[in-house]
């Protein structure tokens, strides 16, 4: 399908903001992420970011479809190239786990919780989600594509079958929200974590207190396996440790369940 490019904002090159200094705006594509490293693979810069009112082939992790009504939500992709080790990349998970509840915090007064890998809950369920993609030349982190879906102004009304575990910003607050004063705020969020995260700064303490999953009796699916256990603590790369009777494993991806009635 043909992109169609609405605008493009760049900022001058003496600003010290990395993520944001160049937002291309596109009415409709298939993928923000896909189109992010498309420009990656081409030796755009890092901050890049890619926005879009409808995506058509949108995804979560694992490869679920994420679609949401044209127009609604902040649907973007964010290119990045980190001076980390590829080892350590899964610590922008995290990163941007924080800088989305801060502004969310910040923004509406309302109180966050993050749900391990990569969501961000408002009253127990799911409004925003993350997907991180990166590409890796020898032992090289080339680039990673960050990208965020926030539901804003729609209602789960409309969506009965996702009603009990997904919500909107509208649903919660109860009125729509500017989207562009939204986005302008999260991103500014962003790049001031990722410049602490470029700095050396852990932010592990911070990701913990925020983590409604820690302490919790949980059921990890991957692709090919299940298991179960404690969800004791997350590391500094943010890989969850799950404790199985004593026994001790470390996850980096997975779809997590609480199972209630269980420690």
């Amino acid at each position: 399908m043909k992109n169609c490019l609405l605008h493009c904002c760049i900022i001058p090159r003496v600003s010290k903001q990395i993520i944001g200094r160049e937002i291309l705006r596109y009415d409709q594509v298939a993928s923000t992420n896909d189109l992010a490293c498309e420009f990656a693979a081409h030796g755009a810069a890092e901050g890049l970011v890619i926005t879009a009112q409808e995506q058509l082939a949108g995804r979560g992790r694992m490869g679920r479809q994420w679609i949401v009504p044209r127009g609604t939500s902040l649907q973007f992709s964010i290119l990045l190239r980190p001076p980390l080790a590829s080892q350590h990349a899964t610590r922008l998970m995290p990163m941007a786990a924080l800088a989305i509840a801060r502004t969310l915090e910040h923004e509406f007064n309302v109180l966050p919780t993050l749900k391990w890998p990569n969501d961000i809950l408002l009253d127990g369920k799911k409004v925003c989600g993350i997907l991180i993609e990166s590409s890796i030349v020898g032992e090289k982190l080339a680039y990673v594509i960050l990208g965020i879906g926030l539901n804003v102004n729609y209602t789960m009304r409309d969506y009965p079958e996702l009603a009990p575990f997904a919500t909107t910003l509208q649903d919660v607050l109860g009125q729509e929200i500017d989207r562009s004063n939204l986005e302008r705020a999260l991103l500014a969020e962003l790049d001031a974590y990722y410049a602490r995260v470029c700095g050396g700064e852990s932010l592990t303490d911070k990701y913990r207190t925020r983590l409604g999953t820690l302490g919790q009796f949980i059921r990890v699916a991957s692709d090919d396996t299940i298991l179960q256990g404690v969800a004791e603590n997350v590391d500094d790369d943010g890989a969850l440790i799950l404790n199985q009777n004593g026994a001790r494993v470390k996850l980096y991806a997975g779809d997590v369940t609480i199972i209630k009635g269980e420690r």
